[in-house]
């Protein structure tokens, strides 16, 4: 069987739809999977290990090259396609392949229904995980997981420059990932975390994110040097990951590292770590919704409980 998934973006939720999709080729290790990733986040689709071939999808590339995109995913002949986006785009895409085995989210947006069949809950402000939202697309294909987690392993990871990383065995790694696309996401204490961290020799500390910024005085600034591949090697080494609601949360989430998320306006029921009752993940969150109302003391302490006990 051939199978396309047309889930561009974005990072957070496309390593979602990855999970759900590793029930497929847990089950199906025959099944041929393509995928649709919008340029720049291919690497987290490499690095998964599940998928055979990717196309990339030029958001803002014209016409032209979505209509070029359309015709090659037209050749590939495919038996089904799952569109995990719910977009007009996305769902036009899927009506380019001229496969007839159509489906999607039945809460798509812009008239994306018409061009696939519907499946799964239709409300958007009912209270399901992100990825419960999407595991019913999996029906269509005889698949419905029954107490299984969702991990990922990313075996196709790129390793770390010796000169970037913590050596193993060190004390141990806590990982800060203190950006998200959206400025009320984002916790402003996270350089006065990562020196309690070290000033209480908790751990050696890495910064991780695109976008370089103030100085993190004693810790491995990685901000801006590592590529998706790389990034998901290092979260696989993570004694404890620290993050906002963003695409890392999700990754340490996937690979089973113990995680921390701060959370501002969004609900971790519905973006929180996966299961939500995981026993190595944490939640703080702001009853006003008011990222930078978490306390640096509270999210401290939590810090300490998380990491493992380091002989000295």
């Amino acid at each position: 069987m051939k199978l396309l998934i047309v889930k561009p973006s974005s990072l957070g939720d496309v390593i979602h739809a990855l999970r759900v999709i590793s029930v497929l080729r847990k089950n199906d290790r025959k099944l041929t999977i393509h995928w649709v990733i919008r340029s720049g986040l291919e690497g987290i689709v490499k690095a998964s290990g599940l998928v055979d071939r990717h196309f990339v999808f030029h958001r803002g590339g014209g016409l032209r090259k979505y209509l070029g995109l359309g015709k090659r995913l037209r050749a590939e002949n495919y038996d089904c396609v799952l569109d995990m986006q719910g977009l007009l785009r996305s769902a036009v895409l899927g009506f380019m392949t001229g496969c007839p085995k159509r489906y999607g989210r039945a809460d798509g947006r812009e008239g994306s229904t018409f061009f696939y069949q519907g499946i799964g809950p239709t409300d958007r402000k009912e209270t399901i995980h992100a990825i419960d939202r999407l595991l019913p697309l999996l029906e269509p294909l005889g698949k419905r997981p029954a107490g299984d987690r969702l991990s990922l392993s990313f075996p196709h990871s790129a390793s770390i420059p010796a000169n970037r990383a913590i050596k193993d065995g060190a004390s141990p790694k806590v990982i800060l990932f203190p950006e998200s696309r959206r400025k009320e996401k984002v916790w402003p204490f996270f350089d006065q975390l990562s020196s309690s961290i070290q000033q209480a020799k908790l751990g050696a500390v890495m910064v991780c994110g695109t976008s370089r910024g103030k100085g993190y005085d004693g810790a491995i600034d990685l901000r801006g040097k590592l590529g998706l591949e790389q990034v998901a090697h290092l979260v696989k080494s993570a004694d404890l990951v620290v993050s906002n609601d963003s695409a890392p949360l999700h990754l340490a989430s996937a690979l089973a590292r113990p995680v921390l998320g701060l959370f501002g306006p969004t609900d971790p029921l519905l973006y929180g770590p996966y299961p939500v009752s995981e026993a190595n993940s944490s939640i703080l969150r702001s009853p006003s919704g008011k990222i930078e109302e978490i306390d640096l003391d509270a999210a401290f302490s939590q810090v300490r409980k998380m990491l493992p006990v380091h002989p000295r």
